[in-house]
């Protein structure tokens, strides 16, 4: 179900005095391109997150990018910025790392070391601190390397103890500890004592956050809903678990300036 067809749900949340914004960056608020490093929210959705902002008492932004690298690549003060899937947040100028996650610092050191060995034409490997990722985007034979890379990938993982999963054209090594975007979202809507929340994703990490609004909405502890931003590349299981969706970044551009055109409303 689009969002467009659900705008009296979608209305009842953005009229709630604690409602929430909670929203992924890569595919859903910036497109998808093929140098993750010059990665931005487009003009629009900036423009639209910082005026939210004033009238929401949480808008955040959850990301797999570190979240300093986060922080500056939105630009937006005031927002939250939840980087690593969890593992990591920005609290003003001050990088706040998860307890559990420091302990495996060496483990990922370790990984590097084995995971250079095994790049070529195009994949990059990103330390973001808590997590490694490896991209292969601009790889000459992605299909090839993934099937060729796993099994190492898998391997590293299991001799380090560490745990290894698979987005859109990405491996990431991480800590085993039980943070993902579902408990980053659950936090922030508990420190926010939101009685309202959206949250917008478009690929395989973003299902945690998408099944974690359902269960707060069903509990009654929370009317979170979620929403899949649809793509050619996007999994069809993240639109399956998502209780909406957005055909594109431009739909997301439509949904937030619905959503601030809402709040303005209920203000007056």
């Amino acid at each position: 179900m689009n969002w467009q067809t659900a705008k009296d749900v979608l209305g009842t949340l953005a009229a709630e005095p604690r409602f929430g914004l909670i929203s992924d960056l890569d595919g859903t608020l910036a497109p998808i391109i093929l140098h993750p490093e010059d990665s931005r929210p487009t003009e629009r959705n900036r423009q639209l997150l910082a005026e939210l902002s004033k009238l929401l008492p949480l808008v955040a932004v959850v990301s797999g990018r570190g979240a300093a690298d986060l922080a500056q690549r939105v630009d937006i003060p005031g927002l939250v910025y939840v980087g690593n899937h969890g593992f990591d947040r920005m609290v003003g100028e001050e990088l706040q790392v998860a307890p559990g996650a420091l302990a495996f610092r060496p483990a990922l050191e370790a990984a590097k070391a084995g995971i250079r060995d095994f790049l070529e034409d195009g994949a990059v490997l990103e330390d973001k601190g808590a997590t490694l990722t490896v991209h292969y985007r601009r790889h000459k034979q992605p299909e090839d390397f993934v099937v060729r890379a796993r099994p190492r990938f898998q391997q590293l993982a299991a001799e380090l103890d560490l745990e290894l999963s698979e987005g859109r054209m990405v491996f990431e090594l991480k800590p085993p500890v039980e943070l993902d975007k579902g408990t980053a979202l659950q936090d922030l809507i508990e420190e926010a004592q939101l009685d309202a929340a959206l949250f917008l994703g478009d690929d395989v990490p973003d299902m945690p956050a998408l099944v974690m609004a359902r269960q707060l909405r069903e509990a009654g502890k929370c009317s979170a809903w979620g929403v899949a931003v649809q793509s050619e590349e996007a999994p069809e299981e993240v639109a399956a678990t998502a209780d909406f969706t957005s055909s594109g970044v431009e739909d997301v551009e439509a949904l937030l300036a619905w959503l601030l055109s809402m709040r303005k409303a209920s203000s007056t």
